[in-house]
């Protein structure tokens, strides 16, 4: 390789210097051209020594061992070695217990007379605390407090274990119905509705009403009395007045002052006509049979609509 390069690098002066030659117009001598082979001799042995140096320089670097890059393994995983577990036998549970086979009523203690506090539902576990006397409630540990379920209805476990329960609850007292009150029949047959107005008459004193019956229609032959001073006369309504209207003047004029009348519905007596021709006089009975309207006379007045209604 060298040698090639030698000779590539000859041929490239002579061609730099012939060109020169070739290109002058006047001849050389033969002292020019010895003096321009002897330059181009210089500068072959120039290059001569540089590549020398450069084989030299190649050679070193060629003797160099290039390191190797040797690739480290990846570290391997150790598998971690799962201990096998030898199963435990589950304990067999000796506590009483209760499984609800239907729906229930669980309650506050043993019996229907006691407040429901809550539903057991089918399917469902209880822990059994006790029992009544009799054995025919089972006491179970219900929402953390006691309660009680009726025994036949529920599948026990170990019931032989189920000692009477130390406090059992008293049931509460079973309200006693009250009965509606029922009112008490009116005290009077008739009622005064209203006291009607009483406007001063000087000419003379007297009272008028009227009866009603539960509808508000006026009624006839109902009795009424007016008292003062003792009894004083009885007259039925619409008797010989217009319907359902009574009336009396007692006193032939003015009353005097002070007098205190009374007037009230009776029982009719026989003496009274229903054509108003007389009055009756006959007291034996004058149970009144409504409240009584009264009224203590100061001065003449003239007393209109006093109404007492049937109850």
């Amino acid at each position: 390789m060298k040698k090639r390069f030698l000779i590539l690098l000859i041929v490239l002066c002579l061609a730099g210097l012939g060109a020169p030659l070739y290109a002058q117009d006047e001849p050389l001598t033969l002292d020019d051209l010895a003096e321009k082979v002897e330059a181009m001799v210089e500068l072959v042995t120039s290059l001569s020594d540089r590549m020398n140096a450069f084989e030299v320089r190649l050679a070193a670097l060629e003797a160099t061992d290039t390191p190797t890059v040797t690739p480290t393994p990846a570290p391997t995983e150790t598998p971690t070695l799962t201990p096998t577990l030898t199963p435990t036998a589950t304990p067999t549970s000796t506590s009483p217990t209760a499984s609800i086979t239907r729906a229930m009523n669980v309650r506050a203690g043993p019996g229907t007379n006691y407040a429901v506090i809550g539903q057991a539902n089918a399917g469902s576990e209880y822990p059994i605390a006790g029992k009544n006397p009799a054995g025919g409630w089972w006491q179970i540990i219900y929402g953390g407090q006691y309660g009680w379920i009726y025994a036949p209805l529920v599948t026990a476990t170990n019931p032989e274990l189920v000692q009477v329960a130390p406090a059992i609850p008293t049931p509460a007292a079973t309200p006693v119905p009250t009965a509606t009150p029922i009112p008490p029949p009116p005290a009077f047959a008739y009622s005064l509705v209203d006291s009607g107005s009483c406007p001063g008459n000087s000419q003379q004193t007297f009272f008028e009403g009227l009866i009603h019956d539960r509808n508000n229609n006026v009624l006839n032959n109902v009795c009424v009395h007016v008292a003062f001073n003792g009894p004083r006369n009885t007259k039925c309504s619409g008797c010989g007045k217009p319907t359902g209207k009574w009336g009396f003047s007692p006193f032939g004029g003015p009353a005097s002052s002070g007098t205190f009348v009374e007037i009230w519905v009776v029982n009719c007596p026989a003496g009274v006509n229903t054509d108003g021709s007389h009055n009756s006089k006959d007291f034996s009975n004058l149970t009144p049979l409504s409240p009584k309207w009264s009224m203590t006379i100061t001065n003449s007045v003239g007393c209109n609509n006093i109404t007492f209604k049937q109850n």
